[in-house]
């Protein structure tokens, strides 16, 4: 079959590219990418051997002007659908205008999330509470504008693909499409070749730096940890991307990590040394804010590292609560967390194996498999 994706822009090494690019390689379908804006130069290098379209330019500074500029212009694209024989929109939020003008083939979404800032209630209320008069009524008229324009969009799907039950939940619940018409399939992990037979004294939180992802927290954690162990040799290390719009926050983390004693901050890592991050850790924190799916868990569980997670979002789904990691509900028990693996170096390995048979649950082969069956059980139903 040949298959179109959709994708709004190509411009980072995140969750979505990652899948696109496994799709590209292992999908038994023939795929073309479209995209409004792709960066070679800032994502994964892969994508130069694969069929990668680039729509046209489109601003990825400014996340209201980006979104307005983006859904005006999505509206109006046609696609050359009649070259292939169904399309598949992959999205995060706003990509799904596409539908407008694209829905003469059976028409698929794989959904990474809807649009958080519309959807989750903690991210709406992180906008809110953190803008200006003007930039505060602003933003809740663009994002009445949105869902003006976003239902109707929905409603074009012949089926949607959701990466979690946290975000067939936010769409579901929100009415933007009726259960029977969605399915799960959770994304997979580069795990095969992942081995972690050291436990360096360290806790490692990697993930690119967002406020969203909540490197705050880990901070905050640690540094209860410490009150509490004062001589500890452990210590905290952060690292991951940075892009333009979040320098302000890196530089926020940064500057206060400065004041912990024992804490590194790492912007983006070479390959090669993330690895070694990740396979000489002692244990692995994520305190991303409701996030979508997460890799992080499934990662670390792959490096023989029990996680020490969020209690919210993804990750409610793919760790198992005292046998894979521990699933905290803040700060203080994060840290609490903390003190409990630093104790127990015969718990942290047993939780590590436990994890590296979870985390071969969730691999590429299966998540595509998945996909494609799915994708030609639509388009049979279709024609």
């Amino acid at each position: 079959m040949d298959l179109a994706i959709y994708h709004a822009w190509i411009h980072c090494k995140g969750g979505g590219e990652k899948v696109l690019l496994k799709l590209l390689e292992n999908s038994e379908h023939d795929i073309t990418i479209y995209t409004n804006k792709y960066i070679p130069e800032d994502t994964y290098s892969e994508f130069e051997d694969h069929d990668v379209v680039e729509l046209g330019g489109l601003p990825i500074i400014g996340e209201i002007f980006r979104g307005a500029t983006f859904t005006l212009g999505a509206m109006l694209t046609k696609l050359p659908m009649d070259k292939h024989d169904a399309l598949v929109v992959s999205t995060g939020g706003v990509a799904e205008v596409i539908n407008y003008r694209n829905d003469s083939k059976p028409l698929i979404g794989f959904c990474h999330t809807p649009l958080r800032p519309v959807h989750d209630e903690d991210i709406y209320k992180h906008k809110i509470e953190n803008s200006g008069f003007l930039k505060r009524n602003f933003y809740k008229l663009a994002t009445s504008a949105y869902e003006f324009v976003e239902i109707p969009a929905w409603k074009k799907f012949d089926h949607v693909i959701f990466n979690s039950i946290t975000t067939q939940e936010r769409a579901t619940s929100d009415k933007l499409i009726h259960k029977n018409k969605t399915s799960i399939n959770h994304p997979g992990a580069d795990t095969q070749d992942n081995e972690g037979n050291r436990y360096d004294k360290y806790f490692f939180y990697p993930s690119r730096f967002a406020y969203y992802k909540r490197q705050d927290l880990a901070l905050d954690a640690y540094e209860k940890f410490l009150e509490n162990n004062p001589d500890t040799e452990f210590n905290l290390v952060i690292a991951g991307g940075v892009n333009e719009e979040k320098q302000e926050y890196f530089e926020e983390i940064k500057e206060r990590a400065e004041g912990i004693d024992k804490v590194e901050i790492k912007s983006d890592v070479p390959g090669d040394e993330w690895e070694d991050l990740y396979r000489n850790a002692y244990s692995i924190l994520f305190c991303a804010i409701n996030e979508d799916w997460g890799i992080i868990p499934i990662e670390a569980g792959s490096y023989e590292k029990p996680i020490i997670s969020v209690n919210e979002g993804g990750p409610t789904e793919s760790v198992l609560q005292d046998e894979t990691g521990l699933l905290v509900d803040d700060a203080e028990e994060m840290a609490e967390a903390m003190q409990k693996l630093a104790e127990d170096q015969d718990l942290v390995k047993e939780m590590g194996k436990k994890g590296k048979e979870r985390s071969k649950e969730f691999t590429w082969d299966k998540f595509t498999k998945k996909f494609d069956d799915k994708i030609n059980e639509v388009v049979e139903e279709k024609e």
